[in-house]
C-alpha cells in the first residue's frame, strides 16, 4: 500500500465526522457478527478478514497501531474500510489508540517518519470520534479490554462518553485495560499497573446481569491459541495479531452460537 501524507489526510478527515457521528457505546443488530482482536500492525490479517468475509457485520476491538510492521497502513486500510461501509465496518477504541501508548511503543515515531513533523495530531484527533464498547443484537457487549470496577452496566460506561486523546475517566480506562482471571472474585491489583484491574467471575455476572446481556466479546491479551473461553463460556478473548507467536484468530456469532476460525484459513 503506498501511503502519502494526503491518502492519510483524506482518509482520517473524512472518518472523523462518520465516527463522530456514532455513540460511545454502539448497538449493532445483524444476523452475524465476525469480531477482530487486536491486529497491532498486522496488514495481513486486516485483509483477509475485509475481502474473505462475507455477510454480516465486522468489529475490531481496537489496537490497530504500535508494535507490527504495518501501523500506518493497518489503520488506514481500517478507516477506508470504515468509509466504504459505514454500517458493516465497525472500528472500537483500544488501549493504544491513545497519544500517551504511541509516544512508548512506535507509532508516533512511525508517522513522525514517513508523513513528517505535525502529521500526528491527525490520529490523536481521530482517537477522540472511536467508540469505547458496543452491544451486538442485545446480548454481547464488546469492550477491548473488560468488565471496569466502578460501573454497574455497560450503560454506565456508555453515560462516561467518548474521551479525549489519552483516557480521562478511571471507568473508561479500565475498560479498555482490564484483564479477567479465573480463580477470582470481585476485582484485584493488575499485574499492567497504572491503574487497570484484573476481574472475576462474579464482577462479570453481575455487569452482563445489569447490562441485559449473555456474554462479553474482549482483546488485549495474546492468548495461545489466538482464542480463549473463561467463566464457562460467559467470556471470550480473541487475538488476531500474528507477531506474537501465535495463530491469530477472529470470532464468529450467529444463530448457531460462538465458533472461532484461525485468520490464515479464512
Amino acid at each position: 500500500m503506498s501511503l502519502g501524507l494526503g491518502r492519510v489526510r483524506r482518509a482520517v478527515e473524512e472518518a472523523i465526522p462518520l465516527l463522530s457521528a456514532e455513540s460511545a457505546v454502539l448497538e449493532i443488530e445483524a444476523s452475524s457478527a465476525v469480531v477482530v482482536g487486536d491486529t497491532h500492525g498486522d496488514l495481513e490479517t486486516t485483509e483477509r478478514v475485509l475481502e474473505r468475509i462475507g455477510g454480516g457485520v465486522i468489529i475490531f476491538l481496537g489496537d490497530y497501531v504500535d508494535r507490527g510492521p504495518y501501523q500506518l497502513e493497518n489503520i488506514v486500510r481500517l478507516l477506508e474500510a470504515k468509509l466504504d461501509e459505514p454500517k458493516r465496518i465497525y472500528l472500537l477504541r483500544g488501549n493504544h489508540e491513545t497519544r500517551e501508548m504511541n509516544m512508548y511503543y512506535g507509532f508516533y515515531e512511525v508517522v513522525s517518519r514517513r508523513l513528517g513533523p505535525g502529521a500526528y495530531g491527525l490520529f490523536a484527533n481521530l482517537y477522540s470520534t472511536l467508540p469505547i464498547g458496543g452491544v451486538f443484537n442485545r446480548s454481547t457487549i464488546l469492550v477491548h479490554g473488560g468488565v471496569p470496577e466502578g460501573a454497574d452496566s455497560i450503560r454506565d460506561v456508555a453515560s462516561r462518553g467518548k474521551q479525549g486523546e489519552d483516557l480521562e475517566d478511571e471507568v473508561v480506562f479500565q475498560a479498555l485495560w482490564n484483564d479477567p482471571r479465573e480463580g477470582v472474585d470481585g476485582f484485584g491489583p493488575s499485574p499492567r499497573g497504572g491503574g487497570a484491574r484484573i476481574f472475576g467471575r462474579r464482577a462479570l455476572e453481575r455487569f452482563l446481569e445489569a447490562s441485559g446481556c449473555e456474554r462479553l466479546f474482549r482483546a488485549h491479551e495474546p492468548v495461545p491459541a489466538g482464542y480463549e473461553a473463561l467463566f464457562g463460556g460467559k467470556l471470550y478473548t480473541v487475538f488476531s495479531c500474528r507477531f506474537y507467536g501465535i495463530r491469530p484468530a477472529v470470532a464468529e456469532i450467529g444463530a448457531g452460537g460462538v465458533s472461532f476460525r484461525y485468520v490464515d484459513d479464512l
